[in-house]
């Protein structure tokens, strides 16, 4: 005697859901025993688990509806998986052959070289500007290198030892192709001062882990250093802050004897004024640095006159020449922390 299966014992019994037998019963795969003309439920016969285990094995497979109900009419079954399976190696096939030239693809991508043109004398100055902010020792080798990323119609260099950040700008002879931001050791660049020296214009080539500079029929490379560099765009000084502009020769001879900290003033009158200044003038807070590194950075940073520019007396203080913008996102600048337990990230 024949069992009848309601639509849920079905699906319980053949691993397809309840939508799934309806919807092969309006394709005409799979018909019920019988569809109560009331409330329209399906109910099944016992032979319906045989086909309906086939039908959701065919529909793993991708089996097209149109060949499941011939396949259980027994109507070239075989032939049909058959020529389904051609179907599944030959797309398989295809899937190889597209994922192979998007292999390709990606090698080409990351092995194609950018280059961008400068004149020597101005990366040996940016790069005069930053040598000292990295850090020679460090058991990281990003803090060893220094950073080199374009931005609009410069080249930007920058150092860090995360106490202290240095950046250099230099203008673009031929803009890149596409952007460049690369970790380059500095002592790299310091073995290619003489190269460049002999030349007035050097490309720049940056490979996908190596860089070259070419001068003529000279060349000079090297790897790139692995590993993140810190985040030092949060840190631009673009919030102009408290201002004030000294004499690097000025500030030499007041720090000549400063000690191994320095005490920078803000007075109530907004100048900024080096500790060992007599003055007589309510200080609103006190900026506290270490000497040799502020000495370091009016050193490295060009021009007679640099801008000091402080917000607060445990925030950054940004050094730069006078003549460069704060507003400028290509603007050449040092950061140093002041002594507190803080460094940059």
């Amino acid at each position: 005697m024949s069992t009848v299966l309601s639509i849920g014992e079905l699906a319980r019994a053949s691993g397809l859901s309840v939508s799934a037998l309806r919807f092969y019963d309006k394709a005409g795969v799979l018909t019920p025993h019988v569809v109560d003309p009331r409330t329209g439920y399906r109910w099944y016969a016992d032979r319906h688990v045989g086909a309906a285990v086939l039908v959701a094995a065919m529909r793993r497979v991708g089996v097209p509806v149109k060949d499941m109900a011939a396949v259980l009419s027994g109507t070239d079954a075989h032939g049909l998986l058959d020529r389904h399976l051609g179907r599944l190696e030959k797309g398989l096939d295809d899937a190889r052959r597209e994922l192979a030239r998007i292999h390709r693809l990606l090698d080409a991508r990351a092995a194609r070289e950018c280059t961008v043109v400068l004149r020597t004398t101005d990366l040996l100055t940016a790069f005069g500007s930053v040598r000292f902010a990295a850090d020679p020792d460090s058991a990281f080798p990003v803090l060893r290198g220094c950073l080199l990323e374009t931005d609009h119609n410069v080249l930007r260099l920058v150092t860090t030892d995360r106490y202290r950040l240095a950046v250099g700008t230099v203008p673009l002879l031929e803009p890149p192709d596409a952007p460049i931001s690369a970790v380059v050791p500095c002592t790299f660049l310091d073995d290619a001062a003489g190269l460049l020296g002999r030349h007035d214009t050097v490309t720049v080539v940056l490979g996908a882990d190596s860089i070259t500079l070419r001068c003529g029929a000279e060349q000079l490379g090297t790897r790139l250093v692995d590993g993140a560099f810190p985040d030092h765009r949060s840190l631009s000084p673009l919030d102009r802050g408290i201002e004030h502009t000294f004499s690097s020769a000025d500030l030499r001879a007041l720090l000549a004897d400063a000690g191994d900290r320095v005490d920078l003033g803000v007075l109530e009158s907004g100048e900024i004024v080096v500790s060992r200044q007599g003055t007589e003038q309510p200080v609103r807070f006190q900026v506290q640095v270490n000497t040799g590194f502020l000495l370091e950075a009016v050193d490295a940073l060009p021009g007679e006159q640099l801008t000091f520019q402080v917000g607060g007396p445990i925030t950054p203080l940004a050094i730069r020449p006078r003549s460069v913008h704060t507003s400028d996102p290509a603007s050449a600048y040092s950061l140093l922390m002041p002594l507190q337990p803080v460094v940059l990230t």
